[in-house]
């Protein structure tokens, strides 16, 4: 897996930090709690532990504050359970009828934002491409897997996904705040590829 740095996308590109900046990450209610969400492109929704979310239009539903240990979960009436330690983002992603639980790479900080990719596609190698910084933000992130990078924030990207310098797919420009999060799904393949985007968002 290979990444741009923070630096050089933020010299590019970022504007001055707004101190009105919204959307920082939530303060868990207690020092060790973690949060759970759920990746389901072909779903309506899920319970994480006792609390219902949603399904976006990209395809995942919202985090969920959770306690270290146990936690249960139903996905289209399919009970699982997982184990999750303290103070961590994490992502069960569901494909089919498997369920994978994956930690996500959140840095969780003020001044930058977080650009998280998943890649539920057939495509083992591609660049999701950076438009105004002329460079991959992320690339070659394997199938059912994800990655992430901190971005110093505030500044708008448009994302496209490149492979051998074709473009297969491509998003709407995104604005990223600093102290928030963006999820990125790969879906399809090289020949049908597309992807979901949205803000990483949690639930009151």
């Amino acid at each position: 897996m290979k990444t741009i740095s923070t630096l050089l996308i933020a010299t590019c590109l970022a504007t001055p930090a707004l101190a009105q900046d919204g959307g920082l990450y939530p303060e868990p209610s207690s020092p060790d709690a973690s949060f759970l969400r759920v990746v389901d492109v072909d779903g309506s929704g899920a319970r994480i532990g006792a609390t219902e979310v949603a399904i976006n239009e990209a395809g995942f539903t919202r985090y969920v504050e959770v306690q270290p240990g146990t936690v249960e979960l139903d996905i289209a009436n399919v009970a699982s359970e997982f184990e999750v330690g303290a103070n961590t983002h994490y992502t069960v992603i569901a494909d089919g009828d498997e369920t994978v639980l994956i930690e996500d790479a959140v840095e969780d900080s003020p001044a930058q934002a977080d650009l998280l990719v998943y890649n539920l596609a057939s495509i083992e190698a591609f660049d999701l491409y950076a438009v105004e910084a002329g460079v991959a933000a992320i690339s070659d992130v394997a199938p059912g897997d994800h990655a992430g990078v901190a971005l110093k924030a505030p500044l708008t990207l448009t994302f496209e996904l490149r492979q051998g310098g074709e473009t297969l797919a491509s998003l709407d420009p995104m604005t990223l705040e600093r102290g928030t999060g963006a999820t990125v799904i790969v879906t399809g393949s090289a020949e049908d590829a597309q992807l979901h985007a949205a803000n990483s968002t949690y639930t009151d």
